[in-house]
């Protein structure tokens, strides 16, 4: 099969040549798409001209899903059979689209035509996964970087909904391919090394130390960047109300999910009050009919909070 790489960029920094280097070994064609970048990041695209990867840039940054939808449509119109999509901060281990191109085939040969793939752990642990269809396990949730999504699939299903700029782009994806018969499949033995937010930790006071056993080191979890509350609670509440009759589980597992890691985040990270803020506006933006990137004035406050005491 001949796939693709669509790598989306925004800013990036040097690692997004090793992104690209451990893709390139194991696909014919990168393609690099950076979303209206705000930085000179010059150096690094043209280090990715010179290596031989195709490079678009963007006028403007209108999002993941935007950027990644140019790729997409510059893939299919070179011939491309299937498309691997990744963030500019993902590497991926050795042999993963061997395995992918393995299971896909184990899927077909089993009556499952449609099939989405993604990564069987992240950073070294389990991702999130459903039940079997098949004995093959399904995923829960699959993240966009390391998503292989075969030409046929993405005919079928259409491309990643602009209109939610970041945050449950993937979700969105996954939810409608659900509704229209395609399966996304955890394949065995791929990992991808991915970032995700920033390491943060929590304290407790002495008497509550004690109780929960947490000695003076305190806790230590990671958190998004304060403005993606907005857009998580935004198109989570987006994803429910479309989708809470067809896939009841589905929302509650992932309402309890959202509580416990942007609810930590809230309670116990760093700028809380401007996480509060942007989450209960995100919701509301829900609401009202909000789509597209955050509305100035939303980052303007969240801004003026993060400079509170929080």
């Amino acid at each position: 099969m001949t796939t693709a790489a669509v790598v989306s960029s925004f800013n990036p920094a040097e690692g997004l040549l090793d992104t690209c280097r451990a893709v390139r070994e194991q696909v014919e064609v990168v393609v690099v798409v950076d979303d209206g970048s705000t930085k000179d990041v010059s150096a690094v695209l043209g280090q990715c001209r010179a290596a031989g990867y195709e490079v678009i840039e963007l006028g403007t940054n209108r999002g993941i899903a935007h950027a990644l939808n140019r790729g997409i449509e510059r893939a299919l119109a070179g011939g491309a059979d299937h498309v691997l999509t990744l963030d500019q901060d993902t590497v991926l281990s050795d042999g993963y689209l061997r395995r992918m191109s393995e299971h896909l085939e184990l899927a077909r040969s089993l009556g499952l035509d449609r099939t989405i793939l993604a990564t069987s752990t992240i950073n070294g642990e389990v991702a999130p996964f459903w039940h079997a269809e098949r004995g093959l396990t399904l995923a829960f949730e699959p993240i966009q970087s390391g998503m292989l999504l075969p030409r046929e699939v993405l005919e079928h299903v259409g491309l990643f909904e602009e209109e939610l700029f970041i945050d449950c782009v993937e979700t969105e994806f996954y939810l409608r391919a659900r509704a229209k018969g395609v399966h996304s499949l955890i394949t065995p033995g791929t990992d991808i090394e991915h970032g995700f937010g920033s390491p943060t930790t929590w304290v407790p006071p002495r008497p509550l130390r004690l109780v929960l056993g947490s000695g003076r080191g305190g806790f230590t979890f990671t958190e998004d960047a304060p403005f993606r509350h907005y857009y998580i609670a935004r198109n989570r509440a987006i994803m429910y109300a479309r989708y809470w009759r067809t896939e009841p589980l589905w929302c509650m597992v992932s309402v309890a999910k959202d509580v416990l890691s942007r609810g930590r985040a809230m309670l116990f990270g760093t700028e809380r009050m401007a996480r509060t803020y942007l989450t209960v506006r995100g919701f509301w933006g829900a609401a009202r009919g909000e789509r597209g990137k955050v509305p100035g004035a939303v980052l303007r406050r969240a801004a003026v909070l993060s400079r509170s005491r929080s």
